[in-house]
Formats: C-alpha cells, structure tokens, sequence
C-alpha cells in the first residue's frame, strides 16, 4: 500500500535539474516539488514568483525584500536565476497549464 501511495504522490513531479548549487545561497530546489525551479530558502515561494510580484507591484530589489523580510541578497538572487533558467520556467508553466487541462481544470483550449 505505501508503494503505490508513492507512485501516486509523484505523478507529475519534476526531476532535478542540474544547477551548480554553490553559485546560489538563498535559492534551493524543493525535492518533492511539481516545479524544477528553485525556491527562496525557508520560503514556500518560487523565485519567479517573487520576481513577477515585484513586477506586478513596480517594487525595487529593496523594497520586495523588506516587503517579505529576505536579504536584499535572496531577492537579487531570485532575479538572477529567473533570467538564468527563463526556459526552465517556462516549461514548468507549460507542465503545470498541461495538467489543469489534463484534470479538467482549465479549457482545454487555454494557453
């Protein structure tokens, strides 16, 4: 029965991708994650997530950072991967619209 709770817990999961883990301080992948990108460290936040909040708001590096309470470093880190892995992000996105309309939760014919 555990076995295939774990089949089903990891339909539609992500495998890692290969990122050089030293080149980021405040970004870490979620093992358990749909999503391949990283996230803010002890935040449950994606780093494009951040990025396109701070856009949305016309928010600064350091005003979204003393918005969410994170070092100027992490949010500047976030932008940085963003730019770095824009493919990465996209195809998560494209994954993620596949399956709301694979489980009908979106027109099929959304994009």
């Amino acid at each position: 029965m555990s076995k295939s709770y774990r089949q089903v817990s990891i339909v539609g999961m992500a495998s890692a991708i290969p990122l050089n883990k030293a080149s980021y301080t405040y970004l870490e992948p979620h093992p358990n994650s749909f999503y391949r990108e990283l996230f803010v460290r002890g935040v449950n936040l994606r780093a494009s997530r951040l990025v396109a909040w701070m856009q949305a708001e016309g928010l600064s590096p350091d005003l979204a950072a003393a918005d969410r309470g994170l070092p100027i470093a992490a949010v500047l880190e976030a932008i940085e991967f963003c730019g770095n892995y824009a493919d990465l992000i996209e195809d998560d996105l494209r994954r993620e619209r596949d399956l709301l309309k694979q489980r009908g939760l979106i027109c099929p014919d959304a994009s």
